[in-house]
């Protein structure tokens, strides 16, 4: 009798406590819910404070812009541009296509010559802290973000250069011998003469400037367990090595990361914090290996974790870093819930998730980008091999 008493004790005990522990994970899950949707929240205001502030001040930038120049050119994912503060001079790197140029508008040839020689004299000495510290549409963003909230202080200085670090000291003479002997194209505009210099970069500079990225390269792909060369791949697509990338989306950088998504993600999953990275954090080449090669981690072994093959997972993170993971669920399933796709996913061979890829991806953009990076990837691997990188 004793022994039934106590049998049904334990039982009513072993009930009362799963009951209580249950009554806890349902109310930790609550709070943990309720956490995660105030922190999202809370990015998605920064977010749109910070985005209210950089479309503002871009239209500002670029009517300033057309009050001297008939198109106003600005800075791109593979291009730097830059203007002075007074908008009468403008000088750019074309990193893509390996050339620089520089446009002044001046009173005279004579006059425009010494105009484009002290622009090219700057240019050349210009490290990436120059080039934020500089940038007028950066100013303005900066200037109406500190409206919403304190400003804060960088102590780090981003020594790296724009473009001397792919030229050497006989080269950089030979350019500007050459911005300056050539015959310059003249256009007029409002009554203004502007006078333009361009001149090709030697054709080995891009795989120079991924030689200058090498050490960060190496050191965050092996952390992130992720292929060295598909970082240089994805680096070399994203911005052609321009560690002053930005796009209208925004994102910045060698890896163009989108403060919003992949920067807030990989941010937490680094650190356990959320931060809505700044353009200045992103500028700086090291910040963004750091964090584009850790999203490319987020991607194959979190979001798309469930591919078992490791090429097809390959092909479809390629294809996720650039339009998302749920995007790439709907080349396969027509949805976006990954868990879904990747069953069927799984019962294909590598070759026919590129193929299905190359055919159902909602983008073009997307499967030019996939072809892109998987054939640089193979390139910058034998490089690897080789040595030479």
């Amino acid at each position: 009798m004793f022994s039934k008493l106590l049998l049904r004790l334990v039982v009513f005990m072993m009930f009362f406590s799963s009951a209580i522990v249950a009554q806890d994970f349902k109310e930790f899950s609550k709070q943990y819910s309720n956490s995660y949707i105030q922190y999202k929240d809370d990015i998605n205001k920064e977010f749109k404070n910070y985005k209210k502030a950089y479309d503002e001040s871009f239209k500002e930038y670029t009517s300033e812009i057309q009050k001297k120049w008939a198109t106003p050119e600005v800075s791109t994912k593979h291009k730097w541009v830059e203007y002075s503060d007074d908008y009468n001079s403008k000088k750019s790197i074309d990193y893509e296509n390996k050339k620089i140029s520089i446009e002044v508008i001046a009173n005279s040839e004579k006059e425009a010559k010494q105009k484009i020689a002290r622009n090219y004299d700057k240019m050349i000495n210009y490290s990436v802290d120059d080039g934020i510290k500089n940038d007028i549409l950066e100013k303005k963003i900066a200037k109406k973000i500190q409206k919403l909230k304190p400003k804060s202080k960088s102590k780090i200085q981003l020594k790296q250069k724009l473009i001397a670090d792919i030229l050497n000291i006989q080269e950089q003479i030979r350019i500007k011998k050459k911005l300056l002997s050539k015959k310059m194209t003249t256009k007029k505009y409002k009554g203004k003469i502007i006078y333009k210099a361009n001149v090709k970069l030697p054709p080995n500079s891009l795989i120079k400037k991924a030689r200058n990225y090498r050490p960060s390269v190496q050191k965050e792909s092996k952390k992130a367990k992720v292929p060295t060369a598909l970082v240089y791949a994805i680096m070399h697509s994203e911005s052609s090595f321009n560690p002053m990338a930005r796009s209208h989306i925004p994102a910045y950088g060698l890896m163009q990361i989108v403060p919003r998504s992949a920067g807030v993600d990989t941010y937490r999953h680094l650190y356990g914090k959320k931060k809505l990275l700044s353009s200045s954090y992103l500028y700086n080449p090291d910040n963004n290996i750091l964090i584009g090669s850790n999203y490319l981690h987020i991607l194959y072994f979190k979001y798309l974790r469930k591919i078992k093959d490791p090429q097809s997972r390959l092909y479809c993170t390629i294809a996720a870093y650039n339009t998302g993971a749920g995007n790439v669920a709907k080349a396969f399933i027509g949805n976006t819930n990954i868990s879904k796709a990747s069953r069927k996913i799984n019962k294909m061979s590598s070759d026919q998730v590129y193929k299905t890829l190359m055919k159902k991806l909602p983008y073009n953009e997307t499967k030019k980008y996939l072809v892109k990076v998987n054939d640089r990837m193979n390139g910058y691997a034998k490089l690897i091999a080789k040595g030479k990188l």
